[in-house]
């Protein structure tokens, strides 16, 4: 099962305006060596945008974000909760969601289009995972 990420508007216009940017020398310049530098940031940064997501395989939660990649096993989730953190993650969009994993409580944060999905999901492979209040 697949779950894409959802895009606040405003982390779009961050995103495409670096992207953007990192085509300035070229366009202002024509500085061809600064792009031996810019063109990967541009390529990392499209390539997440589109896909960021998260899906279900064999009872492990996959998060993936360009070429990043975590695996959770869905037995290890503990609890799931709603937040608004900033960190950095797997995540375009603020309205996100917080599973708290493993023996030491490790934190993972995404930000799905469909949250009751994914939670409901999860509930059927791992019933033992508490909800916050918020999201019963």
């Amino acid at each position: 099962m697949y779950y894409p990420s959802k895009k606040d508007v405003w982390i779009g216009i961050i995103n495409w305006g670096v992207i953007f940017s990192c085509f300035l020398p070229l366009i202002i310049k024509k500085d061809y060596e600064a792009l031996f530098f810019t063109i990967p940031l541009a390529l990392f940064l499209g390539w997440s945008w589109f896909t960021t997501g998260y899906s279900i395989s064999n009872d492990l939660l996959i998060f993936q974000s360009g070429l990043l990649k975590k695996k959770i096993p869905i037995k290890d989730i503990k609890k799931i909760s709603r937040t608004k953190n900033p960190l950095a993650s797997s995540a375009l969009s603020l309205d996100r969601i917080e599973f708290s994993y493993g023996e030491h409580y490790d934190m993972a944060l995404v930000s799905p289009k469909d949250n009751s999905g994914l939670i409901t999901y999860l509930k059927n492979i791992n019933p033992q995972i508490e909800l916050e209040k918020r999201l019963k």
